[in-house]
């Protein structure tokens, strides 16, 4: 066998080894990039217009000590606009508590409680095992992206006409000329990105994978390393006696903290950066510290750029503004792109599009592999003798290996129904009363059982007939979703529209979109049924 024989064998099985998983870990990645809009649509939030962030921290502030005095630290994560909520947590022994405040008057959120974006994004990096298996989960996609490199790398070697298939499509031609042309023209077109989002996939959580060298550098423990990383150490108490104390206003702080991030001498040219996290450690007493940290849309890289004041005089301790070196700007700067959360909207849209390109050579790659491997010795006439067999195509199933209708019905019941389980889950979210309890659990519940339910109808029936049923249901779950929308919450799209709502008026043309695509689908699935 030659180099490129061995390397198409290679991208051939390894692909098809962990596609599913990696089809799962691109698609909720890639939904990911409107993270904030999917939890604000979920939590029914309108838009509004956001006070200032000393407005913002003084209501966090005020609230936090009403309700969480005894705590050893808060959390206040700041709104950016995207999704008009302040979030607040309250650390106590047991574990962090978080709330959601409303940022206009400050009180609790009265929206119903779902698990919004977050569960998408989890489910990304964790797949969300279970408490326990999360650690199981980042490991698995940390193989998964590896085998995803190897696939890249294989790919581009086993490539000819690399310039050329991109630009050669021919959608009507045999079923496997056409599955190979889409399979490469997606994968040429977008081949930049797939190896950014790789690789900077597992450099954030490179420590989870290789740790030696981390462990040996920082025999001390890795609060050194995290140190030299963000650069800045963590603050040390000063004062002998802990004693109560009123903690400081915070509405001058985040403004001193945003003039710093934002002065005009800084050597990146960086402005106009916002506060993003306020850490309050030990507050209500003369040992606590405020540990400010931008918000990520506002910088490329994701660096902490920490600033630590003192909790009761508001005074300056600690400036991590521009330290860490190159290693760490290189960390943050992947860590960053990956994330995309710097992306405006024009921006967002094309890491999204090209995140849906990626799912789709995945869910190609693996189609791929099925249709050409599919039996060809059937033909009319050995298909009457077989007697039942009224049609070709019925000849080739019968003509299939166990193995092979596996791998269809698993093609099925992921490649179509994980996009069916995402609409279900949009769906129970409209469905499912707003006061009920443990709702966000069901919200998730109901996601795993539409995947289930179609990974059973992928078992029951994996040829053309099941995919044609699989992607009609699909098609329909994400047809409901607007229509849901509309008739549960009783808003206008209309007025949505003239009132500039575009998380609303934007999940109904993604779940619109969603539909009439995998609509059609089904109907070119139905309408080549039969065909070589």
């Amino acid at each position: 066998m030659t180099v490129r024989q061995h390397m198409s064998w290679l991208h051939t099985w390894a692909g098809l080894a962990v596609g599913w998983l990696l089809f799962a870990i691109f698609l909720t990645g890639t939904a990911c990039y409107f993270r904030p809009d999917i939890s604000t649509w979920m939590h029914r939030l309108r838009p509004v217009d956001l006070p200032d962030q000393a407005a913002q921290a003084r209501m966090a502030a005020s609230w936090l000590t009403d309700e969480a005095s005894d705590a050893v630290r808060w959390l206040i994560d700041l709104p950016d606009g995207r999704e008009p909520v302040l979030k607040v947590a309250a650390g106590r022994p047991h574990g962090f508590v978080a709330s959601r405040l409303d940022p206009e008057t400050g009180a609790p959120e009265t929206g119903p409680d779902t698990v919004g974006g977050d569960f998408l994004f989890y489910f990304h990096f964790t797949l969300i095992m279970s408490d326990w298996g999360r650690t199981l989960g980042r490991y698995l996609t940390g193989i998964c992206a590896m085998i995803m490199g190897v696939a890249i790398v294989t790919g581009v070697i086993v490539h000819k006409r690399i310039f050329k298939d991109a630009f050669t499509f021919r959608p009507r031609a045999a079923a496997q000329r056409a599955w190979l042309d889409g399979h490469n023209l997606l994968g040429v077109m977008s081949l930049p990105f797939h190896l950014m989002i790789t690789w900077s996939g597992l450099v954030t959580l490179m420590l989870l994978y290789m740790p030696w060298a981390v462990d040996a550098a920082y025999p001390a423990g890795r609060a050194g390393y995290a140190a030299d990383l963000d650069g800045i150490g963590p603050a040390v108490v000063t004062a002998s006696i802990i004693q109560p104390a009123p903690l400081t206003d915070l509405g001058p702080v985040i403004g001193q903290a945003a003039a710093m991030w934002s002065a005009p001498d800084r050597p990146d040219g960086i402005g106009g950066i916002r506060g993003g996290r306020i850490a309050v450690d030990r507050p209500g007493t003369t040992a606590a510290r405020l540990t400010l940290t931008p918000q990520d849309a506002d910088q490329l890289a994701r660096r902490p750029e920490t600033l630590v004041f003192d909790g009761v005089t508001g005074r300056l301790i600690a400036d991590g503004r521009g330290q860490g070196g190159a290693a760490a700007a290189t960390y943050h700067t992947l860590y960053g792109l990956h994330l995309a959360r710097f992306a405006g909207l024009p921006l967002r849209w094309l890491f999204f599009l090209s995140g849906l390109a990626g799912t789709a050579i995945i869910a190609t790659g693996l189609v791929l592999w099925s249709v050409k491997r599919r039996p060809k010795s059937g033909a009319p006439g050995r298909a009457r003798e077989w007697g039942r067999a009224r049609e070709w195509g019925r000849a080739r199933e019968w003509g299939r290996s166990r193995g092979h209708r596996l791998v269809d019905a698993l093609n099925i019941g992921c490649l179509v129904g994980l996009p069916a389980a995402i609409a279900g889950q949009f769906l129970a979210n409209r469905l499912l009363p707003a006061a009920l309890d443990e709702r966000a659990a069901l919200e998730a519940a109901a996601f795993y059982l539409v995947w289930l339910a179609m990974l059973g109808l992928g078992a029951l029936r994996s040829d053309g007939t099941g995919w044609v049923r699989a992607l009609a249901v699909a098609a329909l779950l994400w047809a409901a979703v607007p229509l849901l929308d509309v008739l549960v919450t009783g808003r206008d799209p209309w007025r949505a529209v003239l009132a500039g709502d575009r998380v609303f008026w934007g999940m109904q043309l993604a779940a619109l979109c969603m539909a009439l695509g995998l609509g059609r689908l089904a109907m070119i699935v139905q309408a080549r049924r039969g065909r070589p």
